[in-house]
């Protein structure tokens, strides 16, 4: 999650406020004088104007263009309230924000907020063609879930280590052939921590999203069979379990699945989204009025696609 675009979010509001109060009303008083909300404003828009300027009419813009706006901050408010959740509370939620650039949830949420409606955008901007999709199903796959158990090996390890975690991994599979739990062996034994407590689950995922060792090695598998060899990746020897790899439907089966990653594939891509925000910009004749701002909409005038990184974020997060 990155600030290129956004700005300073927490100003939106308080820019604003600014503009259209009483310029002398005081945002601090002290005896060594107040600080008036038009002193506020002119600092505010000489360090953060442009950015914030941009985020509040690509807001508008994009806004125009939804078919349903309302729908899309719900969503946004509810992803965030679910990450609140997972996280433990605001406060948790901050700290992890706070790491990435955010100084606020409310303004994390404004991010969440826009990035749905660039996703709307550039969907509504790419309607798909038959073609397009029975090539696209062609080579398609439908997603892999699996387990597996991670034996690491640095990088710079001996070959006596190499050949231990191996051996390890050999024991492991051969435990699993007389019977005993896969999520046990992999919460006592696998290096991946981040899913070693889920019992090693992995997925659902492409082909393409995994290391092409593990991606062969899982998709050759049978549901509920586990690999007979442990699979050596840059990251060590997995032993690897395939949970569920559904039947590959008919094209009209996973229609709508295959738009969707088609789409996905399209917000991956920092010149479509340039290209479709640039357009909807300048349909909107938008007219910068404060000579002081006017470069805040620069990034829509040429082909150079710096503004849309942070319409990549939670997904990730």
């Amino acid at each position: 999650m990155k600030k290129t675009m956004m700005g300073m979010l927490a100003v939106a509001s308080t820019l604003a406020l600014a503009a259209c109060s009483n310029n002398q009303s005081a945002v601090a008083t002290s005896k060594a004088g107040n600080v008036t909300q038009e002193e506020f404003y002119k600092a505010l828009k000489a360090t953060s104007g442009e950015q914030t300027l941009q985020r509040l009419v690509l807001q508008k813009v994009l806004e125009n263009n939804a078919t349903d706006k309302k729908a899309l901050e719900e969503e946004a408010k509810k992803e965030v309230a679910n990450q609140v959740t997972q996280y433990g509370g605001e406060d948790a939620l901050k700290a992890v924000l706070a790491r990435n650039g955010f100084t606020s949830v409310d303004g994390y949420r404004d991010t969440v907020y826009l990035n749905k409606l660039i996703t709307a955008a550039v969907k509504k901007a790419n309607k798909f063609s038959d073609e397009e999709i029975q090539k696209y199903y062609d080579s398609w796959e439908p997603k892999a879930t699996a387990q597996h158990i991670l034996i690491g090996v640095a990088q710079n390890a001996s070959d006596d280590e190499k050949a231990e975690a191996k051996k390890k991994a050999e024991d492991i599979i051969k435990q699993l052939k007389d019977g005993a739990d896969f999520d046990t062996l992999a919460k006592e034994n696998s290096t991946d921590k981040s899913t070693a407590e889920n019992g090693g689950k992995v997925g659902p995922f492409k082909r393409t999203d995994m290391v092409k060792e593990f991606a062969d090695a899982a998709y050759g598998l049978k549901v509920g069979s586990i690999t007979e060899e442990p699979v050596l990746t840059q990251y060590g020897y997995h032993v690897i379990k395939l949970v569920d790899k559904p039947e590959k439907g008919s094209l009209n089966d996973v229609r709508s699945t295959l738009e969707d990653e088609l789409l996905a594939e399209k917000l991956k891509d920092t010149a479509t989204i340039h290209s479709v925000v640039s357009s909807l910009v300048k349909e909107a004749d938008v007219k910068i009025t404060d000579d002081t701002l006017k470069n805040a909409l620069k990034d829509f005038s040429d082909n150079t696609p710096t503004v849309t990184e942070q319409s990549q974020t939670t997904q990730g997060k």
